[in-house]
This record gives C-alpha cells, structure tokens and sequence, in this order.
C-alpha cells in the first residue's frame, strides 16, 4: 500500500504538447473501434461506418480537449506543473472516462439509436454499456500514453544532464577551482541531483515535498526540481553564508539581491519576489549588513 502511494505520488511531466495528448487519445480511440467495427456485421452501411467510427472518435476528442484545455482554466491549483504527479494523471483519466461514457451513451442513445433503431435498450442500459466500454477502451491511451510521456521525461531528463555536466566542464575550465570557486552539488531524496558553483545560485523555493532551484548560467535563468526539503538543502549550503534562509520556504543568495521592497526581495535577472517573513527577518539584516548588501528591511 506504502508503494502504492509513493508511486502515486511521485512527479510526472505535464503536457508540453496538450494537441499530442488529444491526438493520441483520438488514435487509440479510433484503432478500437475500427477493430470492433471488423466483428460487426450488423454496421455494413458507410453511413453507420462514419457514425460509428467518426462519431465516437469526434466526442472523444472532444472530450479530451475540454479537461486538457478548458478544465486548468477554473482549476489552476489542480493542474500546475510544477505540482502534477502520476496520481494527478490516472485521476485525469478517470475523469475522461466518466466523460465520454456519458456523453457516448447521449450520442448511442439519441443519435444511433434514432437513425438506426438497432435494439430496445433503456437510457440506463445504455448508460452502464457505454461506460464500461470508455474504461475498458481508455486502459489503452492510458497506459501507452504513461508510458510515452515517463519515456519522454527520462529522455529528457538524460539530455539535460549530459548537458549540465559539459557546461559544468567548460565552466570548471574557464573558472578553475580556486578555494572562493568550489563547486557544490545539491540533491535530496532520489538520485537526481545538481552542479554547480554556489554564486550561480539565485533562489531555492519549497513546494510540498519539492524544491525548485534557480541559478544563473551565462545569464541564462534555469530551474531545477528536486525531492528534498529546504532543510536540507540549508544544510548542504551552510559552509555559504551569502545563502541566506529569509522564509520558512526561501533561501535566497544575498549578493543577487537587486533590491528591497518592505518584505520582498527582488532578484537579479529573474521577475522574482522572494518574501521575508518575521521570523527570519533579524538574520537575513545582519547576513547583508555583514555583506555590505541592503540592509533596510
């Protein structure tokens, strides 16, 4: 069970590409029926082909883009990124499901039935037919469409890696490693982990069991997501003084400070506005006067 709701849980990638999403759905959607449609001989007419095949599939798509594009709209916290886990998905699927088994059963019941009156079944009968099918017809999508994004996240994931590693190189190269210039790396409760010098740092924000790092490379903001919590993350850069908690979900690199505004600091290179919050307030004071930073908070 333990396993269950950690895999639950754990992150997954958003829809980059909501269209491929729809796409998908439709495809699998579509190859079934046609399948279906390969053991029925009752549906013989192009008509009832084109009702069957291209009416199921349209509300399919359909479907899919109303929860893919139009349900984040009302339901913003629900579908952040940055908060989306492989439970968020298969609820998503569910709800897709539910969706188009009702509206399969309006169309089967209103539609089919009218212009082909091929049976005497009841709206309820109808509706438990057609809902069961949308399960049994959505396990496809579903798993393959896991499998592809998991698939494309790890890709990408990997790339991004080889990437860090040769500019972490070029930099080491360029910089040297004097003592002022140690290269740190962070990293929490899975393998994945950062590299980087200290000074590139801008901020750490925590976010549920989340961190999200971000650091400046050849002026280039960048974000890194880690499973850890920010104390961790405090420990790790203790030996660092101009990194400075200033929020019970911030710690933030004084020397990229670009200024002050009552209890928000605003940094470098970034739209950001770091909060202080009171209990960190006397600390951060005394870590920017001791650095010659702002000190009127």
């Amino acid at each position: 069970m333990t396993r269950l709701i950690r895999f639950f849980k754990q992150p997954f990638p958003y829809f980059k590409k909501r269209w491929k999403v729809v796409a998908l759905i439709s495809i699998c959607v579509c190859t079934v029926l046609v399948i279906v449609l390969s053991f029925n001989a009752y549906l013989t007419s192009f008509l009832m082909v084109a009702l069957f095949v291209g009416g199921f599939t349209l509300i399919s798509a359909i479907c899919s883009s109303v929860l893919i594009y139009l349900l984040p709209i009302p339901f913003k916290r629900f579908f952040d990124a940055k908060r989306w886990t492989t439970g968020k998905l298969f609820i998503l699927a569910i709800m897709l499901c539910l969706m188009i088994g009702v509206a399969n059963t309006l169309y089967d019941y209103f539609v089919m039935k009218k212009v082909f009156y091929y049976d005497d079944y009841t709206f309820f009968k109808y509706f438990i037919i057609n809902l069961l099918t949308a399960f049994t017809v959505g396990i496809v999508p579903t798993v393959v469409g896991y499998f592809w994004l998991r698939n494309q996240w790890l890709h990408s994931s990997l790339q991004e890696k080889e990437d860090q590693n040769r500019k972490l190189t070029f930099r080491v190269q360029r910089n040297g490693l004097s003592d002022d210039k140690k290269i740190i790396t962070l990293y929490g409760n899975t393998k994945d982990s950062l590299t980087l010098f200290p000074r590139e740092l801008l901020y750490i924000e925590s976010l549920s069991n989340y961190v999200y790092i971000y650091y400046l490379i050849d002026n280039q903001v960048l974000q890194k997501k880690l499973r850890a919590t920010l104390l961790q993350m405090e420990n790790l850069l203790r030996e660092y003084p101009f990194m400075v908690r200033c929020h019970r979900a911030f710690i933030v690199n004084i020397h990229q400070i670009e200024s002050v505004r009552g209890l928000k600091l605003h940094v470098k290179s970034t739209e950001a506005k770091v909060p202080v919050s009171k209990n960190y307030k006397s600390d951060l004071q005394k870590q920017l006067k001791s650095a010659g930073c702002f000190s009127q908070i």
